[in-house]
């Protein structure tokens, strides 16, 4: 059975995924060239079925002009694991050799 995904979550979760969007256009801007002129973009995410099926749904009930059509954009979340090195001071008595 298809869990209910509510409304404020899906609203939620496409300006999420729109802002990574953003992002992504803005350090890849060749991304823009895959787009066909008034694309409507329905957001997947890789990691997240409901949303997906409750979004999906929302996209084929919405009306579409006829001189646009939907592009799927599917995002998934990827980690960098950074090392960060600090340093740090204590005041200490004359070394030991």
């Amino acid at each position: 059975m298809e869990a209910k995904v509510d409304p404020q979550t899906i609203a939620e979760k496409v300006l999420e995924l729109t802002e990574q969007f953003t992002q992504q256009v803005f350090e890849h801007p060749e991304l823009l060239d895959a787009l066909p002129d008034r694309a409507a973009l329905i957001f997947l995410d890789a990691d997240d079925p409901d949303f997906n099926a409750a979004n999906l749904a929302l996209a084929e009930e919405s009306p579409l002009p006829d001189d646009s059509e939907r592009v799927y954009i599917r995002m998934q979340r990827q980690v960098r694991l950074v090392e960060q090195v600090s340093w740090a001071a204590k005041i200490v008595a004359a070394p030991f050799t």
